[in-house]
């Protein structure tokens, strides 16, 4: 009894193969067909064999990559823990800048009013001198009327100083 096998089943060239099915009914010899049939299966096994050795190469390349990315991204992890803590900490040094920035800056609100506060007061003892200089002026001036009644005060300014014999505006 002579098996037909249809090469199409091991082969994606079914037309060769149609082809190669038809010479080989042509001759009658089941004999031949299967020896064909497997010296075409040995070649298609070597063919798959070889792709197979490529793909093991492949995988090995892949493992080794792929160990090396996984190395890559422990060492990057490990980083970014160390970023996050080195963040956390610098983030409650900030906070703790921020509230001593707050007691300064108060510091230097109550120092502003302070200061505020003594140019006011300084300001009202310049106005107090002042006031007491004219006081005294008017005063010594009513002395010398008193002591003197012939003369004639009227040129006189308390603004005013004597230089070279004259009466002038103080420089």
């Amino acid at each position: 009894m002579e098996v037909n096998v249809p090469f199409a089943a091991v082969d994606e060239d079914a037309s060769f193969h149609a082809k190669f099915n038809e010479l080989a009914q042509d001759v009658g010899t089941g004999a031949l067909q299967s020896l064909v049939y497997m010296h075409a299966m040995e070649r298609k096994y070597d063919a798959l064999e070889k792709q197979l050795q490529e793909a093991m190469k492949d995988v090995e390349k892949h493992k080794h990559q792929a160990a090396a990315f996984e190395e890559r991204v422990e060492g990057l992890l490990l980083d970014k823990s160390k970023a996050e803590e080195a963040l956390s900490g610098l983030e409650l040094e900030k906070a703790g800048w921020l509230f001593e920035k707050g007691e300064f800056e108060e510091k230097v609100g109550d120092l502003e009013k302070q200061l505020t506060d003594a140019k006011d007061e300084v300001e009202g003892c310049k106005m107090a001198m002042v006031s007491q200089f004219e006081e005294g002026f008017e005063r010594a001036k009513g002395q010398v009327v008193f002591l003197y009644p012939e003369l004639d005060l009227s040129a006189l300014d308390s603004l005013k100083i004597v230089q070279d014999g004259e009466l002038i505006d103080e420089p």
